[in-house]
C-alpha cells in the first residue's frame, strides 16, 4: 500500500489544492476505506467559502471498498476487506441515550452545532490525527464509531454515492412529513435533496407529489416530472397558493417539505396557507428567524412543524433499497463527475456557478 495518500485539501475559504497525506497505521478497532466515489452535498457549497479550524479534506457522502480493517472493527461492523460500503457523516459516541435509541444524529458527539470541534467526516481538519477525515481523498480513515452500510450490488458508484441524500429524502418526506398512501405532498426545492424527497414520496405510495422551484430551476423541474412529479410549479411565474388550490380542488396539502435552505420565512408562510384545513405537516430547514409568525392561524389549522435535519440508519438503508430497485431513472440525477484535481469545480458546479444542469455531483478520487 502507498506510503502517501493523494487528497484535495481545502486550504482556505474557497481554495483547494492537491496534497499528499501520510498513510496512517490502522489499529485493531479501526479501518481504512478506499474511496471510489464521494458525493458533493449542498452543505459543502455553503461550507466551502468559510474558514475552518485549519486545512480540511471535505466530502461526507462516501462509497468505497474496505481496504484494511482491524479484527475488532471487522467483528463490530460485520465487514471484511474487499467489501463495498457507504459511510455516514456522523461519528457518534455510541452510548448516550440518543445513540441507544438509534437516533445518533442527535448525539452531542455527532452534533457540530453543539460542539463545532467534534469529529465528523468532511469537516474535521488535517491537524486531527490521522488527518484522512474526508472523501475527497484516495483513502478515508474509519474510526471505531463509523456508521457503515453494506451496499447492494448492481447500481453504479455515482448512484450509490447518493445514499445519504436518498436517506434524507426518506427521513424528511416520509418519516417527518408522513408522505404515504392518500397523502398530497409538496416538495419545495428541486435540488438533489428535494428530488430525493420526491422519489421517497413516490416509493411510499403518496397520492400526489408536487415540486416547486424558481425560474432558474427549469432543468431540474423537468427532471422532477420524469421522476414522477404530478405537477411542477415555478414560484416566480405562478402564485403557489392559487396553483395548489387549483391542483387540489381547494382541499390543500397534507404536507409541505422545504429543502431550499432559504433564509426567507416565506416558505413557512406559504406552507401554512397551502396546507389542508386541519392537521397538515410542515418539514422545514434552519430558517434563522420567522418574524410576525402567524401563531393564531398555525394553531387553528392544527399544523405540526418538524425539522429537516439529517437521517436515521433505517432511512439510509431504505434509500439504498430505492437506489437498487431500478424503479426510478436515478441516472438523471448523477449529472457530473470530477477527479481530485477538479474538486473546486465540482463544488462550484453543485452550487450552480458552472452549469444550471448539475444536480448530484461526484468526485472520483482514482480518476
Amino acid at each position: 500500500m502507498a506510503e502517501n495518500v493523494l487528497a484535495a485539501v481545502k486550504v482556505a475559504g474557497g481554495k483547494t489544492e492537491l496534497r499528499e497525506v501520510p498513510m496512517p497505521d490502522i489499529p485493531p478497532d479501526a479501518g481504512l476505506l478506499k474511496v471510489e466515489a464521494a458525493g458533493v452535498c449542498g452543505s459543502d457549497v455553503g461550507a466551502y467559502p468559510r474558514e475552518d479550524r485549519g486545512p480540511v479534506i471535505m466530502g461526507h457522502e462516501n462509497v468505497g471498498v474496505i481496504a484494511k480493517v482491524g479484527p475488532i472493527a471487522s467483528k463490530l461492523w460485520g465487514v471484511k476487506e474487499g467489501d463495498r460500503v457507504a459511510i455516514e457523516e456522523y461519528l457518534p459516541c455510541g452510548h448516550c441515550e440518543y445513540c441507544r435509541e438509534g437516533e445518533y444524529r442527535l448525539c452531542k458527539t455527532a452534533d457540530h452545532f453543539f460542539d463545532p470541534n467534534n469529529l465528523r467526516f468532511g469537516s474535521t481538519p488535517l491537524t486531527v490525527e490521522p488527518g484522512l477525515w474526508g472523501g475527497f481523498s484516495q483513502y478515508l480513515y474509519l474510526p471505531p464509531t463509523t456508521v457503515i452500510h453494506r451496499v447492494p450490488k448492481g447500481p453504479p458508484l455515482e448512484q450509490l454515492a447518493m445514499a445519504l441524500p436518498m436517506g434524507n429524502g426518506v427521513q424528511w418526506a416520509c418519516v417527518e412529513g408522513e408522505a404515504g398512501p392518500g397523502k398530497d405532498v409538496l416538495i419545495m426545492g428541486p435540488g438533489q435533496q428535494g428530488l430525493a424527497c420526491l422519489v421517497a414520496s413516490r416509493a411510499a405510495g403518496a397520492n400526489r407529489v408536487f415540486v416547486a422551484g424558481l425560474s432558474r430551476d427549469t432543468y431540474r423541474l423537468d427532471i422532477a416530472k420524469k421522476l414522477g412529479a404530478d405537477a411542477v410549479i415555478d414560484v416566480e411565474r405562478e402564485d403557489i397558493r392559487e396553483r395548489i388550490a387549483e391542483l387540489t380542488d381547494g382541499r390543500g396539502l397534507d404536507s409541505v417539505v422545504d429543502t431550499t435552505s432559504s433564509r426567507s420565512a416565506q416558505v413557512i408562510f406559504d406552507g401554512i396557507d397551502i396546507l389542508k384545513h386541519k392537521g397538515g405537516v410542515i418539514v422545514a430547514q434552519g430558517i434563522p428567524t420567522v418574524p410576525d409568525f402567524p401563531m393564531g392561524k398555525f394553531t387553528r389549522k392544527y399544523i405540526t412543524l418538524k425539522s429537516a435535519r439529517g437521517h436515521s440508519y433505517k432511512s439510509v438503508e431504505i434509500g439504498l433499497q430505492y437506489i437498487a430497485s431500478g424503479r426510478f431513472p436515478l441516472h438523471l440525477l448523477t449529472t457530473d463527475r470530477f477527479g481530485l484535481d477538479a474538486v473546486d469545480r465540482a463544488i462550484r458546479s453543485t452550487g450552480g456557478e458552472v452549469s444550471s444542469t448539475s444536480i448530484h455531483v461526484t468526485v472520483a478520487p482514482w480518476g
